[in-house]
């Protein structure tokens, strides 16, 4: 089958998130996939180039090196406001192109602006068009007060898709919610890779370690992801000061809290407990999740974190790592207490840090992670539902 997959942020830098180990697969075992995506995190003009001219990027690999993902990113200009409006018109002409020359059995949406072009794209062609829900993504403007238009462009995608697929429950409710079709509202729920997230070797451990100076003695929690306001790690910053000099906090990762992070660090004199590795290509983070003791995801609740299932806890799993997280409704509903993850409320933290720096609570919860991907989670086997899926809306149209 030929995918279209359309989206507005960057496949080649940012994740690699859902779509990424999908499609890659799917490219794997025959189907042409191509993507449509946008520079993102561009540096604006002055600072870089006012013209971002159209890419072309053949047998782009994420995760997988034997992939065959073709991306294009249409033509835009680099002056903020504006490359969101220019890049829908670009992408509008890109579209109308890519379907004279390869008509796609099915068009996968994962953005707002660039996905009304691809709706009226589909609507024109009679194009099988399907919205893949893995965030509520109007919540994700960062401009509060585009929020509204962003939220109606998201219902308009909604209610207008041939159909709908969500990650998890909880963003099942949301679609339906702000009128998709129950009917054709599919959920196929997010993986991980298990050959390739597993726990490595001693040796490798202590090398990567002693990379990063923290002593084998150490515990450690680990963050890995991009940065957000809503990642939490600001909170377990401010109560290591009153936790045991051994527990230390490594950060992997890049995005708009850094700068304020590195900061706090210093204010709160922790600079040689908190380590930033900034980004980290995707091979070595098997071996920094495997080198730390417990995983993070203690994000604040908002109208973003509520329904989420972020691709990272089902990693951090994997590599046989608890994990400390916040009550997050779709989190829990997914991956219910029991399985790895340790739900604490804010007052509870610093006890429920004490608890998890004991080696054999540690190990218990790592070991019920581990169980709980290896029976829910193979992307081996969400993929091909995920084909079957596809291949059922192919027969769909406008």
């Amino acid at each position: 089958m030929n995918f279209l997959v359309v989206q507005e942020t960057d496949w080649i830098q940012r994740g690699p998130h859902q779509q990424h180990h999908l499609f890659e697969r799917l490219s794997k075992i025959g189907h042409r996939v191509i993507v449509l995506d946008f520079e993102i995190n561009y540096t604006p003009w002055p600072y870089s180039p006012l013209v971002a001219p159209r890419l072309i990027c053949e047998r782009t690999t994420r995760t997988d090196t034997e992939a065959n993902v073709c991306v294009i990113r249409p033509a835009t200009i680099r002056l903020p406001g504006l490359a969101r409006i220019i890049s829908m018109v670009t992408f509008f002409i890109e579209l109308m192109r890519i379907t004279k020359t390869m008509r796609p059995d099915v068009i996968v949406n994962y953005a707002i602006s660039t996905g009304l072009c691809a709706l009226a794209i589909a609507k024109l062609k009679n194009i099988p068009f399907a919205l893949h829900v893995i965030d509520a993504l109007h919540t994700l403007v960062p401009y509060r007060w585009l929020r509204p238009l962003a939220y109606w462009m998201e219902t308009i995608l909604l209610r207008n898709s041939n159909a709908t697929i969500y990650i998890n429950q909880k963003l099942r409710e949301y679609g339906l919610k702000h009128g998709a079709n129950p009917s054709s509202a599919h959920t196929v729920n997010t993986g991980v890779d298990l050959d390739f997230f597993r726990s490595t070797k001693n040796e490798d451990i202590n090398d990567m370690r002693a990379k990063w100076g923290i002593d084998q003695s150490d515990v450690v929690l680990i963050f890995v992801g991009w940065l957000y306001e809503f990642s939490g790690i600001d909170t377990i910053m401010r109560i290591l000061p009153s936790m045991p000099q051994s527990l230390k906090l490594m950060v992997v990762g890049i995005g708009e809290m850094e700068d304020k992070l590195l900061a706090l660090s210093k204010n709160l004199r922790l600079q040689k407990r908190v380590v930033f590795t900034g980004h980290q290509p995707y091979k070595n983070i098997p071996a920094l999740i495997s080198a730390a003791d417990i995983c993070l995801l203690y994000s604040t609740l908002n109208p973003t974190t509520r329904d989420i299932l972020p691709i990272k806890v089902y990693e951090y799993l994997a590599c046989s790592r608890p994990v400390l997280a916040s009550k997050l409704p779709g989190l829990i509903q997914e991956v219910p207490p029991g399985n790895g993850i340790i739900y604490t409320d804010p007052e509870q933290l610093r006890q429920t840090l004490q608890h998890m720096m004991v080696q054999n609570n540690r190990i218990t919860e790592g070991t019920k992670a581990r169980k709980f991907v290896e029976e829910h989670c193979d992307w081996s086997v969400l993929t091909i539902s995920f084909e079957k899926l596809l291949a059922r809306i192919t027969s769909l149209k406008q």
